[in-house]
């Protein structure tokens, strides 16, 4: 009988506390990944897809009422159907490497997935308290494992020595690091705002500028402005419309952060690489219009068909583009022909056109997409194409969503997204005030963030360690919007840091 109790005990426990933990264990992953990476993967890869797939079965097994069980089934079936007709697709015109499809299909359908899921998990406040709880242990121990790769030496770097401090991050996950950093920080910053305790309100919003800056991505530079500027003109409002209490030094201290973080730009990682790449492009441009001159042609009166017919033009213009994109993709020069290349770009000198890899990306896999069929085009083109053969994979998630699963893939990605969008408008016009909180407030910045940042720098649509922030955020959005009555205030009102 004292057995059965202490079971009884351990699985209300666990019942209270896993999505905590589920939340908090993402960093622990990301470290394990960089202390385990080995050439065939990592043990951290393994645990979230087996998440992604544990996830769904249990709650169509406890889902306590059928018409929840249906209609989870059905959403997932819809998931399973658009990646079954791309990899249908790429089957029927011979898939470069099928495994590599599989497994980025997979993890593309990630954030949907694991979306859903948390539509129907997070179902009342406890559940919900459950997840803030998570973020806030998340970003605590995101800030240890930081500081300790610092001080012991084995921290990552963003871009290059001294360019920027990812910590125990692998090679592959650098860049897409920033963006959960960025989530975490506005976790951590709306946890500031509302602590009671004036160090909190101080030392909290100045080590996460100080985090979001080491890191030396303009996508954590620039959140600190989107985050603490956001924040500053909300708690007035929020006085204002619903007549909170107003926290001054919080305030205070979010400004000054961001007045000395705009000020110490130039000494930001992101500075000294964008004064790099400045330096060799400008270089590399002015030896090309230096051979223009010594050939007595003027840049400015050629024409498009000029370049193609006249062989000197067309000579000067194919060694500049071989000597500019050679390096970053040689396979494009095997699998298409040069004018196709130069007609791509528009036939443009500018270097920080040809030298950006990202641009480089999208003119290799828009190529593919030229060269495709209608069902292709519906479908998706094969991306295990595009890095075996080319090297690239987009970097941009809309774009890729958009050339890697066609038509219907694209539309239904950006209808799952838009369906967000509906039910945040629609709270707000069923009781504009009640919506009005903090908690709702980081979320829809986190939200607008992870969107945003999806095209602005990507991985946060493909990469699983990124996708779980947003399909989180999504699955609180709705139980903010749906799960609670629209006259009643539903914040959190746990104890603060």
């Amino acid at each position: 009988m004292k057995a059965g109790i202490q079971n009884r005990i351990s699985r209300g426990a666990f019942r209270n506390h896993w999505l905590i933990l589920l939340i908090a264990v993402q960093p622990v992953l990301d470290i394990v990944a960089f202390w385990t990476r080995s050439p065939s993967g990592t043990l951290a890869g393994v645990v979230r897809l087996a998440v992604m797939v544990a996830l769904p079965l249990v709650l169509l097994f406890t889902l306590p009422e059928k018409k929840d069980r249906r209609d989870l089934a059905l959403c997932l079936c819809a998931i399973g159907l658009v990646c079954a007709l791309h990899l249908a697709n790429v089957l029927r015109l011979g898939a470069e490497s099928l495994v590599y499809e599989i497994s980025y299909t997979a993890k593309t359908a990630h954030m949907p997935v694991l979306a859903v899921c948390f539509l129907y998990a997070i179902r009342d406040t406890q559940t919900r308290n459950q997840a803030y709880w998570g973020l806030s242990l998340a970003a605590a121990v995101t800030a240890l494992a930081l500081l300790l790769s610092i001080v012991t030496g084995t921290a990552n770097v963003t871009y290059g020595n001294g360019l920027g401090v990812s910590g125990w991050v692998i090679d592959d996950l650098r860049t897409a690091n920033s963006t959960i950093l960025v989530v975490l920080a506005a976790f951590a910053t709306f946890c500031a705002v509302k602590s009671d305790k004036k160090l909190v309100n101080i030392l909290v919003p100045a080590l996460t500028a100080v985090c979001l800056i080491l890191n030396g991505t303009m996508t954590c530079y620039l959140s600190i402005f989107l985050i603490f500027l956001g924040f500053s003109v909300f708690l007035p409002l929020e006085k204002k419309i619903r007549g909170c209490r107003i926290n001054k030094t919080a305030i205070a201290v979010l400004l000054a952060a961001a007045v000395l973080s705009a000020a110490a730009y130039p000494l930001t990682p992101k500075y000294k690489i964008r004064q790099q790449q400045t330096s060799f492009m400008d270089k590399t441009q002015t030896e090309f219009e230096q051979s223009l001159d010594d050939a007595a042609l003027d840049l400015s009166t050629l024409t498009r068909e000029q370049i193609l017919s006249d062989p000197e033009i067309h000579q000067l213009y194919e060694d500049y583009y071989w000597k500019c994109l050679w390096i970053l993709s040689p396979g494009m020069f095997e699998i298409y022909d040069i004018d196709e290349i130069m007609a791509k770009y528009d036939f443009t000198i500018d270097t920080t056109i040809l030298l950006n890899t990202r641009i480089l990306k999208r003119n290799f896999v828009s190529l593919m997409w030229d060269h495709s069929d209608t069902l292709t085009k519906l479908f998706g083109i094969d991306c295990s194409a595009a890095w075996l053969l080319g090297g690239v994979d987009l970097e941009n998630d809309w774009p890729a969503i958009f050339y890697y699963y066609g038509y219907v893939g694209f539309a239904a990605y950006a209808a799952f997204i838009l369906y967000f969008v509906f039910l945040i408008l629609r709270r707000l016009r069923r009781n504009f005030r009640t919506a009005f909180t903090a908690d709702n407030f980081v979320i829809l910045m986190c939200f607008v963030l992870l969107i945003g940042i999806a095209q602005y720098s990507g991985a946060v649509l493909r990469r699983p360690n990124v996708s779980f922030y947003l399909a989180l955020i999504l699955g609180l959005i709705y139980f903010q919007t749906e799960g609670c009555p629209a006259d009643r205030v539903n914040s959190w009102r746990g104890e603060w840091i």
